[in-house]
């Protein structure tokens, strides 16, 4: 993904979305994280909405422990 510095549009994040989504592509999903301080409010909310559709979480480093 390329650094778009604030000039980010609903389309270019919806890409990213569907990158991440499919590919697992760890910059896609930063762009969609960085989206949410976007100065745009509008980019800040399209952002979001992608962020909590049924989109992974990328995995944690560290193993969760379970507890009982």
């Amino acid at each position: 993904m390329s650094d778009n510095g604030g000039h980010r549009d609903a389309l270019y994040l919806f890409a990213c979305h569907l990158e991440w989504r499919n590919n697992r592509n760890l910059p896609a999903y930063q762009e969609l994280l960085a989206a949410l301080d976007d100065p745009n409010n509008d980019i800040r909310l399209v952002a979001e909405v992608l962020l909590h559709r049924k989109s992974p979480r990328p995995a944690l480093r560290q193993q969760r422990v379970k507890y009982s």
